[in-house]
């Protein structure tokens, strides 16, 4: 049985891959530091320790007490209109991954599975992005994670670390676990909030960008099919850098028609100015993901929309 240390196993994404990997029957040890995390998400037959990657002593005391066959890396912060006013705090993404990767080589694992993201690309040369695309990101956190992912690939060159590096694009849906986005910041749970009632307006950042309808345009990919391109990386016996989209794009605008849709609720939103770092349009080439670990998307925009609104409303 090989045992698997998942960073951020506390948090969205990190608690639905630790489900996921202990029903296929791998031993899992969860770090995170419940900054954003819910230690309730955190399956109970999880091994949980409360670490901050920023903590040398206490990330050392982990990797001692445990043997890893490998390490699945969701830790960061992530909002990227955050990350440019607050570049200081999304520098510990780097930091904290380099601690990571100093652990992870110095105790012999064999291989890591970064969580990156399409943040990375910029705004995009041409649509569809695949991996070839040129990284050039209009802001911190895509910074933040492009570097990782150049750490990654020198401790690669120099200690023989494999890696898969999945860049996701807009993660979105309910992986059964009934989580609630705690500080919400992407537009599924931010329109969520306003639907039940705790905020009360929703506001479009910029009708101006050049797209059919002036808004920004985006790939949304459901939590569960994301999950499941984690689980093909464990026995992946290459280094690969992986999309992790759908190939559709969706406005904004589109997204709130949609919610309205399924939901059968008005949305009265109004429109603010852009967000720094914000590109027009964003959306995926997984053809490689295809080839690679013969994964596709499933789930479709409103099952998604469909599985959120279930854990919302039932907070009314």
């Amino acid at each position: 049985m090989k045992t698997i240390l998942v960073t951020g196993g506390a948090g969205y994404i990190g608690s639905a891959a630790t489900k996921k990997l202990i029903d296929s029957g791998y031993k899992v040890v969860v770090i995170d530091n419940l900054f954003k995390g819910v230690l309730g998400l955190v399956d109970s037959r999880a091994i949980f320790v409360k670490c901050d990657l920023m903590d040398r002593i206490a990330l050392k005391k982990v990797f001692d007490s445990h043997d890893f066959d490998l390490v699945i890396h969701f830790a960061a912060y992530k909002d990227a209109g955050e990350s440019m006013i607050n570049p200081a705090k999304y520098s510990e993404n780097i930091t904290g991954s380099i601690n990571l990767l100093d652990e992870i080589v110095s105790h012999r694992v064999s291989k890591i599975v970064f969580s990156s993201s399409a943040a990375v690309y910029g705004d995009p040369e041409y649509l569809p992005v695949d991996e070839l695309h040129p990284t050039n990101p209009t802001n911190y956190y895509g910074f933040s994670k492009l570097k990782v992912e150049e750490i990654i690939k020198w401790y690669s060159n120099l200690n023989g670390l494999q890696y898969s590096i999945l860049r996701y694009f807009n993660v979105a849906g309910d992986s059964g676990l009934f989580y609630v986005d705690p500080d919400a910041a992407n537009i599924f749970p931010v329109l969520m909030n306003f639907l039940i009632g705790k905020t009360d307006k929703f506001v479009v950042y910029g009708n101006d960008y050049p797209t059919p309808d002036g808004t920004c345009v985006r790939d949304y990919i459901d939590i569960n099919d994301l999950v499941d391109a984690h689980l093909k990386c464990v026995d992946l016996d290459s280094n690969e850098i992986i999309n992790l989209g759908t190939s559709n794009g969706f406005s904004v605008l589109q997204i709130i028609d949609a919610v309205q849709s399924v939901t059968g609720k008005k949305i009265n939103f109004e429109i603010g100015k852009r967000r720094s770092g914000d590109p027009a349009k964003l959306v995926a080439n997984f053809d490689k993901a295809k080839k690679v670990l013969g994964w596709v998307p499933r789930v479709s925009l409103n099952e998604m929309i469909e599985s959120m609104w279930r854990v919302y409303k039932a907070l009314n």
